[in-house]
C-alpha cells in the first residue's frame, strides 16, 4: 500500500457553502489542495495550492486547522491518504479562477451537496462537520 500525504482547504463563503474541486479525469469531488513537497509544512501546501488551484490568496493567520483524517484515495490505486485540512472562512465575495489540473469546481449548499460524488476524505471527515454549520 503506497502513502501519500496532503494538506487541503474547507472553502467557505459567507453563506458556508463548501467550494469543492473536480480533477481533470476524475469523477470525484474533492478539496482544494494537494501533495506535500518535500520541504513544505502542511501550512506550506495548503496556500500554495489553493493559489495554484483557484487563484485564492491566503495568509497564515487566515487559516484555521480542522483535524487530520486518512482514508482511501480515490484517484490512486491501492493509496491511502493522510490529510490535514485546515478551514478559510471567506468574509467577503471571491470568485474562483480554475487552474492547473481543476477542470470544475461547485459551491456546495444543503440543497445541492447530495448531488455530487464526493472524494472519501472530504465525505468522511469534513462533511459531517460542514452538515453541523448549516
Amino acid at each position: 500500500m503506497k502513502h501519500i500525504y496532503i494538506a487541503s482547504a474547507v472553502i467557505l463563503n459567507s453563506k458556508n457553502e463548501l467550494l469543492l474541486v473536480r480533477k481533470k479525469g476524475s469523477k470525484y469531488f474533492q478539496l482544494t489542495g494537494g501533495k506535500m513537497e518535500s520541504d513544505e509544512s502542511e501550512i506550506e501546501t495548503v496556500i500554495r495550492e489553493v493559489k495554484e488551484e483557484i487563484g485564492l490568496n491566503v495568509s497564515m493567520d487566515q487559516l484555521t486547522y480542522l483535524g487530520e483524517h486518512q482514508t482511501q484515495a480515490v484517484n490512486e490505486i491501492n493509496t491511502i491518504v493522510h490529510g490535514s485540512i485546515f478551514i478559510i472562512q471567506l468574509n467577503e465575495e471571491f470568485e474562483p479562477n480554475i487552474a492547473n489540473e481543476i477542470e470544475e469546481l461547485t459551491w456546495l449548499n444543503r440543497n445541492n451537496y447530495t448531488k455530487y460524488q464526493w472524494a472519501h476524505l472530504a465525505e468522511e471527515f469534513v462533511q459531517p462537520w460542514w452538515l453541523k454549520l448549516l
